[in-house]
């Protein structure tokens, strides 16, 4: 089903090669969530709690707390890390959405998350976005404004404050969108993005330094925010959707997407290769500490000079692949995903992952 689009990739297909599809959690194919964490310089497996389920994204403020949210089967699924063990925590979900899931997450303390995905609603005909706050006690469904209740998801969040966060997505099958949170309402920010344009992660180091990613439809997709505007920043050119993007105090940034990393000096995007076959997420505790992650379990470190492999620890290795990271200072890092345990597949021709849809 090459160039196929709309929630029907979004909930039965995440994992892709160039060809085609290879894997769903919609139990098809037999995948369960992954995830690892760093710490004291040692990887370990970390298992998921609940059914087989595809782990998107994960946002950690401290070694003992830790968040992640991704899907099963038609349902949103949100997980907690509690130092010791990983636990799924109930979530909102509606019984008229087929294939509702999680795809982004941050937090800003124990009593402040915001989670956001998507879903399609078999009574309206249309994708609608999720929004999840979590208040300490509760996670509850948010409603993004009257505006964008319908064909539209959500990919990506980054909070600054429990009054201060942005959320990016795009309609289906196309058309960027921003939205800012001040602590009681979603507000629709304009992006100079092309018509097909998508956008698939953001970050920041305040609510008026803020890179998004993603795709124009043809090419790679860069923008800023800069406290006034959204503009689009040029970027060397690559036709993998950008996945992922990271940012430092420094100024400086990094973009993961296919087949290799971007990173921007403060002057410029250039193109950075860190020996992957594929890159779908990265996370930063300095810039002298940078980890990225795809496909197969493979992961690379930058120290500030160089990019060097290094492995999963079994049985990711060659295995997992990684969909979201996290990094808490001194140097807790953690890495969340899929696994294949069995089932046919095509898992020599794993790829890369797009969050939504599969690129034309």
């Amino acid at each position: 089903m090459p160039g196929t689009k709309g929630i029907l990739t979004f909930v039965n297909v995440v994992i892709h090669d160039q060809d085609g599809y290879v894997n769903d959690v919609t139990g098809r194919a037999a995948v369960r969530g992954a995830a690892m964490k760093r710490s004291e310089g040692v990887w370990g497996v970390t298992s998921p709690a609940g059914p087989p389920a595809l782990l998107n994204d994960i946002v950690a403020l401290s070694p003992d707390e830790a968040w992640s949210v991704g899907q099963t089967a038609d349902h949103p699924m949100i997980q907690h890390w509690d130092g010791t063990a990983w636990s799924v925590v109930a979530t909102p979900s509606s019984a008229s959405l087929i294939g509702a899931g999680l795809l982004g997450v941050a937090a800003v303390s124990p009593g402040a998350a915001i989670a956001v995905g998507g879903g399609y609603d078999r009574l309206a005909g249309r994708e609608v976005p999720l929004v999840q706050h979590w208040n300490g006690t509760t996670w509850a469904t948010q409603d993004p404004g009257p505006w964008l209740q319908t064909g539209y998801v959500l990919t990506s969040v980054a909070m600054f404050g429990v009054d201060e966060a942005w959320a990016v997505g795009h309609g289906v099958p196309g058309g960027a969108i921003a939205l800012r949170w001040d602590g009681t309402n979603w507000t629709p920010i304009p992006t100079p993005a092309p018509g097909r344009g998508r956008l698939l992660a953001v970050a920041g180091t305040t609510p008026d330094d803020v890179w998004a990613v993603g795709t124009t439809g043809s090419g790679q997709l860069i923008m800023h925010f800069d406290g006034q505007a959204w503009r689009q920043v040029r970027c060397p050119s690559g036709r993998s959707s950008l996945t992922d993007v990271v940012t430092l105090p420094d100024g400086s940034a990094w973009a993961a997407g296919g087949d290799g990393l971007l990173h921007w000096n403060g002057r410029r995007w250039r193109r950075v290769d860190p020996g992957l076959s594929s890159v779908n997420t990265l996370t930063a505790l300095s810039p002298t500490d940078v980890w990225a992650a795809g496909g197969r379990g493979e992961l690379a470190h930058f120290d500030g000079e160089k990019w060097r492999r290094a492995d999963s620890p079994a049985p990711l290795d060659g295995a997992a692949v990684w969909l979201g990271a996290a990094s808490v200072v001194p140097g807790t890092v953690w890495m969340v995903g899929s696994l294949q345990t069995g089932g046919s597949s095509r898992s020599t021709g794993l790829h890369s992952v797009t969050a939504l849809t599969q690129e034309d």
